[in-house]
């Protein structure tokens, strides 16, 4: 699989940019700059997780296959030269968006790390280039029978990490 770098620090949006203070927003705008005009939505996400109880849990029933086809839609975008908005869940019981989806951010890449693939996303809820475009920034994608995508350093207070909960095509 060929490694794919779309990211650009110009093209990163710092949390609370004229104001702002909603994360799909700056998701949006930094689309915006990479000259796209469709951001996904609600309504055709891929839902890869959901809360029950207090934890996550897989969103269908056949998780390997719905994981498969959420990163067949990500390869595709960035093959595109296409970012992506992806939900992530950091804390249970916060009940916003689909009531599972905590945050949003931008993937901007794909490398190979170790055999094992990552995913590159900007994190459009730091104030600064240097902490919301960097390296660390990367979900790891494990497959198989129980499949993961998560960013296991999220540098989260508590602990807490991301767990992708939804795609969002653009296409």
């Amino acid at each position: 699989m060929k490694d794919i770098n779309l990211g650009d620090k110009d093209k990163f949006v710092a949390w609370g940019t004229n104001g702002m203070k909603n994360c799909l927003d700056h998701c949006k705008l930094i689309l915006n700059k990479y000259g796209l005009t469709t951001y996904g939505s609600s309504a055709t996400s891929i839902q890869l997780l959901k809360e029950s109880g207090n934890k996550l849990v897989y969103a269908s029933d056949n998780p390997t296959q719905t994981y498969k086809s959420a990163i067949e839609c990500i390869d595709k975008h960035l093959e595109l030269g296409r970012p992506i908005i992806v939900g992530v869940n950091y804390q249970i019981g916060n009940k916003y968006n689909e009531g599972t989806t905590d945050h949003f951010v931008v993937i901007y890449g794909r490398r190979t790390y170790n055999g094992e693939i990552h995913y590159m996303y900007y994190e459009v809820g730091k104030t600064s280039v240097t902490l919301g475009y960097n390296d660390n920034n990367r979900f790891i994608y494990i497959s198989g029978k129980n499949p993961k995508l998560y960013d296991e350093k999220s540098e989260l207070k508590n602990g807490l990490r991301f767990d992708v909960t939804q795609i969002r095509p653009n296409i």
